[in-house]
């Protein structure tokens, strides 16, 4: 698999032609313009399935984004490993 694809358990794949850029919050429609119009949240783990059953937080962190507008979240930044 390369970086360029994420699969989670076969529920669903994640392809980069699928990224679009965001100029709007989906929730209550707040424009977009940049990272001023976004309100960090908490960092979250990185969640990951042992066999399909069991679920273990990774080691890795990753920062939650938010609509300032609205706290909409938005998206997850995945910090490098």
């Amino acid at each position: 698999m390369s970086s360029d694809t994420n699969a989670h358990d076969e529920e669903h794949i994640h392809e980069a032609s699928d990224e679009h850029e965001l100029t709007e919050c989906p929730a209550c429609g707040k424009p977009i313009r940049g990272i001023d119009d976004l309100e960090q949240g908490e960092t979250v783990p990185e969640l990951t399935t042992v066999d399909g059953r069991g679920v273990m937080t990774g080691r890795n962190k990753n920062d939650l984004w938010m609509c300032k507008g609205c706290g909409a979240t938005l998206g997850v930044r995945r910090r490098e490993k």
